[in-house]
C-alpha cells in the first residue's frame, strides 16, 4: 500500500513539474507599452517583413535536388538559409509588394516566363488583422493575385520583431519563412549607404 501511494505522489508531482514547465516556457510576456508600441507599429502599415529561412514542404523534388548539392550552405530540403538572398515582403499602406525565393513543386500552371519566386505588388483582396493576447502575436491575413496565380498569406509578427510568413498558392506547395520585420524608413536608410 505504501509503494504505491508513493509512486502516486511521484507521479503527482512529474505532471505538476511537467505543466509548469511547459506553460512558463510557451509565453513570453511584454509590457503594456511594448504592446502598445507593437500594435502602433503595425497598424501604421510601413513595415517590411526580410526572411532568413524558408521551410519547404519536403516531396521527392526537393530530395533530389538536395541530392545533386544545390541547395545553400548549412541547408536541408525543409530549412534553406537566405542570408545574402535579396528578399521581402512589404506592407505600406494598402498595397502590398513581396519578391520571396521559392523552393518546392509546382502543382498546376506556370508556363513560359513564368516567374520563379513568390512576386506580387497589389491591395489584397481581403485582409484581415487581429491581435491575439494570448500569444502576444499579431495575426494578419490576406490574400492576393497576380497574374493567374492567387496566394492566401498568414503573417504572425511578435513585438520582439520576429515573424514568420506562410504563403499557400493556387498553383504551388505551401512554404514557410522565418524572418524579421522593419520599419520602412529603416530599410530605406540602410539601403543608401
Amino acid at each position: 500500500m505504501n509503494v504505491l501511494r508513493f509512486k502516486l505522489i511521484v507521479l503527482t508531482l512529474l505532471l505538476v513539474y511537467l505543466d509548469l514547465s511547459c506553460s512558463s516556457s510557451s509565453n513570453v510576456s511584454y509590457s503594456p507599452e511594448e504592446i502598445a508600441t507593437f500594435k502602433d507599429f503595425i497598424n501604421n502599415k510601413s513595415y517590411e517583413f526580410i526572411a532568413n529561412t524558408a521551410n519547404p514542404m519536403p516531396s521527392r523534388g526537393m530530395s533530389a535536388i538536395a541530392n545533386t548539392g544545390l541547395l545553400p550552405p548549412g541547408s536541408t530540403i525543409s530549412n534553406i538559409q537566405l542570408q545574402g538572398n535579396s528578399n521581402y515582403l512589404k506592407v505600406e499602406g494598402d498595397t502590398v509588394t513581396a519578391f520571396l525565393p521559392y523552393y518546392g513543386e509546382r502543382q498546376s500552371g506556370g508556363g513560359y516566363n513564368s516567374d520563379a519566386g513568390i512576386i506580387f505588388n497589389d491591395v489584397p483582396s481581403s485582409y484581415n488583422q487581429e491581435y491575439l493576447a494570448e500569444k502576444n502575436e499579431m495575426q494578419i491575413i490576406f490574400t492576393i493575385s497576380e497574374k493567374a496565380e492567387g496566394y492566401r498569406v498568414t503573417m504572425n509578427l511578435f513585438p520582439n520583431k520576429k515573424a514568420t510568413v506562410v504563403v499557400t498558392s493556387s498553383q504551388r506547395f505551401s512554404i514557410r519563412y522565418l524572418g524579421e520585420i522593419k520599419p520602412l524608413e529603416d530599410v530605406a536608410l540602410n539601403d543608401s549607404y
